[in-house]
């Protein structure tokens, strides 16, 4: 019997869902599925530019299975551009680094203060139609997870207690009052803002 298969850290939810070939009717040649590890290979050997020893640290797996996710990656990415295939990410077998929610009602994705351990309601709608998509083993219904919502471009983050919701587009992360300690959010990465990880 095979050993079970031990999930990669992921750390947080990707941008996009997917991407679509420009100049062909969407989905008229087929699309192939990147999973969440392939993903995270690519984001951080190939965005990130880390070596590969770190980044299969950073994931919580071997350097040689590392090395097979991200050529497997690399051969699906090759693949949809030289074929015109849409591009799915979704599935895998992942854990996240943090705690990620994702709101059915108005579908944003955020994560939670550190010194917050309990969630009620999306800082954005309030609604409380939630779901704790971080404690999934085994991923596999693609509507649980994170998904950014319309448009989505980042993330907005408060400096003070660190809550990030997914930013959307035509709405200043400025405007916005964080829902935990009344701070103006900014958007992650800016320059007068703390570095947030």
């Amino acid at each position: 019997m095979p050993r079970p298969k031990r999930s990669r850290r992921i750390h947080r939810p990707p941008i996009a869902t997917g991407f679509a070939p420009f100049g062909i009717a969407s989905g008229s040649n087929g699309s192939i599925t990147l999973l969440y590890e392939e993903y995270e290979s690519l984001r951080l050997s190939d965005y990130e530019g880390i070596a590969q020893q770190e980044a299969a640290d950073r994931m919580e797996v071997s350097r040689p299975t590392f090395s097979r996710i991200y050529d497997q990656a690399r051969q699906k990415l090759t693949r949809a551009v030289v074929e015109g295939l849409s591009l799915v990410i979704e599935g895998g077998n992942v854990s996240f680094d943090e705690s990620w929610f994702k709101c059915k009602a108005c579908n944003t994705a955020f994560c939670l203060p550190d010194n917050q351990k309990k969630v009620s309601d999306c800082p954005v709608c309030r609604s409380a139609n939630i779901v704790d998509v971080s404690r999934l083993v085994q991923v596999k219904n693609s509507d649980l997870l994170p998904r950014p919502a319309v448009h989505q471009t980042g993330y907005c983050v408060c400096p003070r207690c660190s809550l990030r919701i997914s930013h959307q587009s035509g709405i200043p992360c400025r405007s916005l009052i964080c829902t935990f300690c009344g701070s103006g959010m900014i958007r992650e990465h800016h320059p007068l803002g703390p570095s947030v990880k």
